[in-house]
């Protein structure tokens, strides 16, 4: 499981990087849009889940971060003229800032008790983004001027593409080695048992401080993509409906695995468009199938898409085995 991260298990990602830059050339811009919003929706789906998959640590404050995120970068773009490769890595490095500054009393909490104070941390956040309208617009929201990448304008889903197809590689890139390093497996054994872990040397609580400050990280990097693609930002899109869609994600998928939480992101990020193309002449049952299949999913494979797959081709290979001794 752990060791170093190989150059065949980076090749997906260089083929993905590749692609980033030749799909605009021949896709249409709908399907480049919903590229944009799948990769935005993978890095923020993966700093969640190295908060609550590897370190086991059931918090509701990714919003707030990913919020964060998305304004910072707006606001040094539009105040002060700051390019988005400046000023998305500074949102990035605030939100995981305020991130550590959370964990830090948060962490003294444990399951129902950490989720419920993460969640008051969120809504106060989305208190502040929905009120303070000199900064944010408030709840008429603001609008989102082009970024400046390079020297290359962003102003278009096409435009947009390779850059978010670049940013989404390099973070999981950067999930790949954290696996393998030892804060991961540091993490990995919070999750399994804090007492076995205390017993092994590792401080438990600075552990769960910088999982809380890398998955803040991940989410405003995620926040600075939300501009690049679009022209508008307003709280609702950093609310509670937002929360539960990603927690459903890194669930659905397979929580604490990397393919699992990429599959769920995109089975449920493309779900609700292709409910809305399929049934269009009974969109009052879209929600109901939606939530239908989210039950499902959760009721058969507990583990996950990836954990059920996974599971199975064990099975499959021990009866090969056992077969082939008898």
């Amino acid at each position: 499981m752990y060791g170093s991260v190989s150059l065949r298990q980076l090749l997906p990602l260089l083929a993905l990087l590749v692609g980033g830059f030749v799909l605009p050339m021949f896709t249409n811009e709908y399907y480049l849009y919903l590229g944009n919003v799948l990769m935005m929706y993978a890095v923020l789906a993966i700093g969640l889940d190295i908060l609550m998959g590897w370190a086991g640590q059931f918090a509701f404050a990714h919003t707030a971060f990913f919020g964060l995120g998305c304004y910072t970068t707006a606001l040094l773009n539009i105040k002060w003229g700051i390019p988005f490769m400046v000023g998305m890595p500074m949102a990035a490095l605030l939100a995981g800032a305020v991130g550590v500054l959370v964990a830090i009393p948060a962490t003294r909490m444990r399951d129902i008790y950490l989720a419920l104070a993460t969640f008051a941390f969120a809504e106060g956040m989305f208190w502040v983004f929905n009120t303070w309208e000199p900064v944010t617009g408030g709840s008429t929201g603001l609008r989102i001027i082009s970024s400046n990448v390079l020297g290359f304008k962003v102003s278009n889903d096409v435009t947009a593409f390779p850059v978010s197809m670049a940013l989404m590689c390099l973070m999981i890139a950067a999930a790949m080695y954290l696996s393998k390093s030892r804060l991961g497996r540091e993490m990995s054994a919070v999750r399994d048992s804090e007492h076995v872990a205390m017993s092994c040397g590792i401080d438990v609580r600075r552990t769960k401080v910088i999982a809380f400050g890398i998955s803040a990280i991940y989410a405003g990097v995620a926040g600075g993509m939300f501009t690049l693609a679009q022209s508008f930002a307003s709280p609702e899109q950093f609310g509670f409906n937002t929360a539960i869609l990603v927690l459903t994600m890194i669930v659905v998928g397979g929580m604490g695995t990397l393919p699992g939480v990429l599959i769920g992101v995109l089975i449920l990020s493309m779900l609700p468009e292709v409910l809305r193309t399929t049934m269009r002449s009974y969109q009052i049952w879209q929600e109901l199938v939606y939530g239908l299949i989210l039950i499902l999913s959760i009721m058969f494979m507990p583990r996950g898409i990836w954990g059920s797959l996974a599971g199975y081709f064990v099975k499959r290979d021990s009866s090969t085995s056992t077969v082939k001794r008898l």
